[in-house]
C-alpha cells in the first residue's frame, strides 16, 4: 500500500483537483468534500519519501506550513467574513513558515542581491497595482490585506534568494520560484474576486487551479532540495 501511495499520490491529487474545479464550475456543493483532500495528499506524498521527518528544521517547518494550509483551506470552505479573515491569518502564517524554510536553504548575501532586489521591485509594483485596483473596496480589510501582501512578498523574495545557493539552485529555478510566482497570482485573484467581483464562483475555478499548482510546485521543490528526489 505504501509503495502504491508513493507512486500515485500526485496522480490522485491532480484528479481530485480537476474534479474540484469541475464541481466549482457547475456550482455544486461537493467542493466541500474535495477541497480538504488536496494539501493532505501533497503532505502524504512528501512524508512517504522522507526517512527523517524532523530534520533538518527547515524541512520540518515546511511540513507545519502545509498543515496550516490545510487548516486555511477548511476555514475558507465557508465563504463569510469571519472564516475569510481566519483563513487569511492561517495563510499569512503559511507564508512565514515557507519563508523560514527558504531562508534555511540560503541566507541573504550582498554579492547576490540583484535578483532579490529585482523581485522586491516587481512585488512593489504588483502590490501598488492591487491597492490601486481594489484599495477603495477593502474597507476594514485594508490593513490585514497589506500585512498579507508583505508576508507573501517575503515568501517570494526568499524563494528567489534560494537560487543563489548552488546546492539548491535547480530546485529553486525549476519549482520554488515558479511556485511563488503562481502563489502571488493566485492570491491576487482571491483578493480581486473577494473585494471587486464579490465572490464570482466561476473565478474560483482559476483560483483553485493556481492554488493547487503552486502548492504542488512548492512540494516538488522541497522534495528535490532536501531529499534530492524529483
Amino acid at each position: 500500500m505504501e509503495a502504491f501511495l508513493q507512486k500515485r499520490t500526485l496522480t490522485i491529487f491532480w484528479i481530485i483537483l480537476l474534479i474540484h474545479c469541475v464541481l466549482q464550475h457547475f456550482h455544486l456543493p461537493y467542493v466541500a468534500i474535495t477541497k480538504p483532500f488536496l494539501v493532505p495528499l501533497l503532505l502524504l506524498h512528501i512524508i512517504l519519501k522522507d526517512n527523517n521527518i524532523g530534520k533538518p528544521a527547515g524541512k520540518f517547518i515546511f511540513y507545519i506550513g502545509l498543515m496550516l494550509a490545510f487548516l486555511g483551506d477548511v476555514q475558507l470552505i465557508i465563504i463569510n467574513d469571519t472564516f475569510f479573515l481566519s483563513g487569511m491569518i492561517a495563510f499569512l502564517f503559511v507564508n512565514l513558515f515557507y519563508s523560514f524554510t527558504f531562508l534555511s536553504m540560503a541566507e541573504f548575501r550582498m554579492r547576490k542581491v540583484l535578483p532579490v532586489l529585482g523581485a522586491v521591485i516587481l512585488l512593489a509594483f504588483t502590490g501598488e497595482w492591487v491597492m490601486y485596483f481594489i484599495g477603495d473596496e477593502l474597507g476594514g480589510y485594508r490593513y490585514p490585506v497589506i500585512a498579507y501582501m508583505i508576508a507573501i512578498s517575503i515568501t517570494t523574495v526568499t524563494a528567489v534568494n534560494v537560487a543563489g545557493n548552488e546546492k539548491y539552485r535547480e530546485a529553486a529555478l525549476q519549482y520554488l520560484i515558479p511556485a511563488a510566482i503562481v502563489f502571488v497570482i493566485e492570491n491576487g485573484l482571491v483578493a480581486v474576486n473577494k473585494f471587486h467581483y464579490k465572490s464570482n464562483k466561476d473565478l474560483f475555478v482559476l483560483v483553485m487551479f493556481t492554488y493547487g499548482l503552486a502548492q504542488f510546485l512548492f512540494v516538488k521543490g522541497v522534495l528535490k532540495a532536501y531529499l534530492q528526489k524529483d
